[in-house]
Parts: C-alpha cells; sequence; structure tokens
C-alpha cells in the first residue's frame, strides 16, 4: 500500500504523520527552524558592501568610469577577456560588454555568449549587459537574461546608479538566495522540500558563519549533478 503523509508545519519543528498498512505512524524532525527575516537584506555601512562585493567587468576596451568606480569604494577588477568561467565564481556582479570578448568560447555571440552561460551556471549573481552600439534584435532575447543593461556612452551617473542597485543586491543575503531558490524551483524543478531543507542549512550556515551546515545539506544529496554544480558555486560566494 503507498504511504501517504501529512505534513504539518510548527513554529520550530516539523512532524509528518504517515499510515503504513493501515497503522499511524509519527515521524518527527527535530530541529530549529529558521527563517529569511533572520537575514541580514544588507549591512550598516556602505562603503564595507561596497569593497565585500567583488565586480568583473569584461569589455576589450578601456573602461572610462574604472578609476570612478574604485575612488567610490567598489571592489572593481577588469578584464580584457576571460578564458573559462571558474574565474567568475569570486564575483557577485558581472558587467560584460557585448561585443569584442568571449572570443575563447569559439562562439559568434561574442559577449552574449558569456553573459547568456553566466546566467546558467551562476543564477544568483547580479548580470549587466553593456554595449556601445545598437545591438541587433537576435541578441535582444540572449541579453534579456541580464539584469540590467547600460550603454558605454552612458553618463557616469546612470553607470553608478546601475552598479550601485546591483551591490545593494548581492549585499543581501536573502536577496541572493531568493535568486537562486527561484531558479531552483521553476527551472530545474528540484523538488520544495528538498529546496526547502536546504534553504533551512543556508540560513544556518549564514547565522552561524560555517559553510559546512550547507555543504552537508541533506537537501544536497538528493539533486542531480547540475543542480549540485549550482549550489556548489554558490556555497563558494557566500560571504560572512
Amino acid at each position: 500500500m503507498a504511504r501517504k503523509s501529512i505534513t504539518f508545519w510548527g513554529v520550530r519543528n516539523l512532524f509528518v504523520i504517515f499510515r503504513t498498512r493501515g497503522r499511524i505512524k509519527r515521524s518527527y524532525m527535530f530541529r530549529t527552524r529558521y527563517y529569511l527575516e533572520q537575514l541580514n537584506t544588507q549591512g550598516d555601512d556602505p562603503l564595507i558592501d561596497r569593497n565585500n562585493i567583488k565586480i568583473a567587468i569584461i569589455d576589450d576596451m578601456e573602461v572610462p568610469y574604472l578609476e570612478s568606480l574604485r575612488k567610490s569604494g567598489y571592489n572593481v577588477r577588469h578584464y580584457k577577456d576571460i578564458e573559462d568561467f571558474e574565474i567568475l565564481k569570486s564575483y557577485s556582479v558581472i558587467v560584460c560588454d557585448i561585443r569584442g570578448v568571449g572570443k575563447n568560447f569559439g562562439s559568434k555571440l561574442e559577449g552574449a555568449y558569456i553573459i547568456k552561460e553566466a546566467r546558467k551556471l551562476f543564477p544568483e549573481k547580479y548580470i549587466i549587459a553593456m554595449s556601445s552600439a545598437v545591438y541587433k534584435i537576435s541578441l535582444t532575447t540572449i541579453i534579456g537574461v541580464a539584469d540590467d543593461k547600460i550603454v558605454r556612452d552612458s553618463d557616469l551617473d546612470r553607470v553608478l546608479n546601475a552598479i550601485d542597485k546591483a551591490v545593494n543586491t548581492m549585499s543581501s543575503n536573502r536577496l541572493r538566495w531568493l535568486r537562486l531558490r527561484d531558479n531552483l524551483l521553476n527551472t530545474h524543478n528540484v523538488d520544495m522540500y528538498d529546496v526547502w531543507l536546504i534553504e533551512q542549512d543556508f540560513i544556518a550556515a549564514m547565522l552561524k558563519k560555517d559553510k559546512k551546515r550547507l555543504e552537508n545539506s541533506k537537501g544536497i544529496s538528493h539533486v542531480n549533478d547540475m543542480v549540485k554544480g549550482l549550489l556548489v558555486n554558490f556555497i563558494s560566494g557566500i560571504i560572512f
């Protein structure tokens, strides 16, 4: 006879009542329940937040506003191009030109390819597409996965506003997780209970400043290798 279960959510514990062969059993999982509201939305010192959030700018040309960003307290590194995506793991914000970069990947999409693949590999990261010209309609859908778009010749205030919004988003542990959680549920169809387990261990890891709480999550052991890769990338980018 198939096992049927009803799940009840308590304030601190989760318990499950299920019927097997006519007998009712109760399974308890005694564990502290955590809430996303326990995580910070952003730090108290904007300058500290800016320094903690690493930004990668991928552009084959000189970046006119680079020094202005650094003087404003942003932690920025400029790459003329990248050879692989491993180098982006430690960056929370990625600003990428859609032309002149991505040549090492052999794609005609150039920078748009980097944006497309970065979104797949790092769904929680904040991606800004940059262009110095009007792009073809065929690229619209591809770079549509970016969180924001700026034109190279935009005034400094427009660039600073875009970067500031990105840093504020990535400074929030809660928002970072919500971005990944949405991807796990809607793109990869991960079981809701497994996502809940991962979320609980993520919050515990952040509060206790112990990545192993998340690395050893039972929810991670149930997902496929691709999703495990996403979670490994996410864990590697956690900042306490």
